[in-house]
């Protein structure tokens, strides 16, 4: 086989993964500067604290390169290691006691169904990203915690871990209309709860 001159940004996962199993193993950083700011984005979303999340993306970083022989090139890389930051996160909610979340071995629900009033309804998504972008996004975590977690998983899969719905259905073991529909569902039930708070605070204002 010809050697791959190609520089290391401009090679796709598998040529750089097909590297670090051969013995490369210094490509595995091209895999961390590739995909740490999304990781480290949607580890803060579940964590709420800068420097748990970026000890949670080492740790994933660090088991995904441990484990790499174990992954099914025939599947989704992205899907694969953000499943092992999904986990990460689980168990450091879990030991700092906050609030635990349901990760990817989530079973189906209602929000599992596809509900096409809800699909066709159109929903503030470029709202909810200048929100997340901008000072209140700890405001739009705390908000996070309200909703049913396998809405909340979906909404921080979809706006946090920058994945297209059908990385989403492949992280959460449902169908491409399921995973759109928690995003929607999610999305609805964001809105609302934005919408009351501040109402909340304009009442508070008045008085």
């Amino acid at each position: 086989m010809a050697p791959n001159n190609s520089a290391p940004e401009e090679l796709t996962d598998g040529e750089i993964l097909a590297a670090v199993l051969a013995g490369d193993a210094d490509q595995y950083a091209t895999i961390v500067k590739r995909y740490r700011r999304a990781l480290l984005n949607l580890a803060y979303s579940y964590l709420g604290d800068a420097q748990l999340a970026e000890d949670a993306v080492q740790e994933a970083f660090l088991n995904s390169f441990k484990w790499l022989h174990t992954y099914d090139s025939r599947y989704s890389f992205r899907t694969w290691l953000w499943r092992i930051l999904l986990n990460v996160c689980h168990r450091l909610r879990e030991k700092s006691k906050r609030q635990p979340v349901n990760t990817t071995t989530l079973t189906g629900g209602s929000d599992d169904r596809e509900q096409t009033s809800i699909l066709e309804t159109e929903v503030p998504c470029q709202a909810l990203s200048r929100l997340i972008d901008g000072e209140r996004r700890d405001q739009v975590l705390r908000l996070l915690d309200q909703l049913t977690p396998i809405q909340a998983e979906a909404i921080r899969l979809r706006f946090f871990g920058e994945m297209k719905f059908q990385e989403i259905a492949d992280a959460q073991d449902i169908g491409l209309p399921a995973a759109k529909a928690r995003v929607r569902n999610g999305l609805l039930q964001l809105a609302k709860l934005i919408q009351n708070t501040c109402q909340e605070l304009s009442e508070e204002h008045v008085r």
